[in-house]
């Protein structure tokens, strides 16, 4: 028969046995894993149900603005005509007018009578309208002009003698071509450089 270890005696807990202390032990270090599990959980719960709120009010504020925000614009659509019509604006833009009014003052005479002056951009010249005394002035004018920056040549289209003017100029109409690489040199498309 195995002997049974029995006391009636009340012991502070420092005093009893090391089994009856391990297991007190554990009991209070159960206890606090379960209470500390039980506070995790519930922690865990309220964070899905807060994250849970927070998509559910995402989802409603996107709702809304979609609601509140108009509808884009649709994209602009313009007509050949109306493109032809803003391109011809930007070459009138782009003509380089300083470079070819110093180019017509650099080349004006007394026997020259400069009339009008017209930029065609689409063809990339100057047409103007001149009289001259001569032929021969005529000529020597519009070579000087072909060989001034910013146009490359200078050629008549058309000539008449003006018969109502008592002194019977020669009335003529030209193109002066302008040439890129001396607009750009003289400052029509490009910064000028400083001297």
């Amino acid at each position: 028969m195995k002997h049974l270890n029995i006391d009636f005696v009340s012991r502070p807990r420092w005093q009893l046995p090391v089994a009856a202390r391990a297991r007190a032990v554990l009991a209070v270090i159960g206890g606090l894993t379960a209470i500390a599990a039980a506070a995790l959980a519930w922690q865990a719960w309220q964070l899905d149900r807060q994250i849970a709120e927070s998509e559910q009010l995402i989802v409603l504020t996107r709702q809304e603005l979609h609601m509140r925000t108009p509808p884009p614009r649709p994209p602009l659509r313009l007509s050949e005509a109306q493109v032809a019509a803003i391109n011809g604006v930007i070459g009138q833009l782009n003509t380089p007018w300083p470079a070819m009014l110093d180019a017509f003052e650099s080349v004006a005479t007394g026997e020259i009578a400069l009339l009008q002056i017209e930029p065609d951009n689409r063809r990339h010249l100057v047409k103007g309208v001149a009289e001259a005394k001569d032929y021969q002035g005529m000529l020597d004018y519009l070579a000087a002009l072909g060989s001034v920056a910013p146009f490359g040549r200078a050629m008549v289209s058309k000539q008449e003698i003006n018969d109502r003017d008592p002194n019977r100029p020669l009335r003529f109409v030209f193109e002066a071509l302008l040439d890129d690489r001396q607009t750009n040199a003289a400052g029509g498309h490009l910064p000028r450089e400083r001297r």
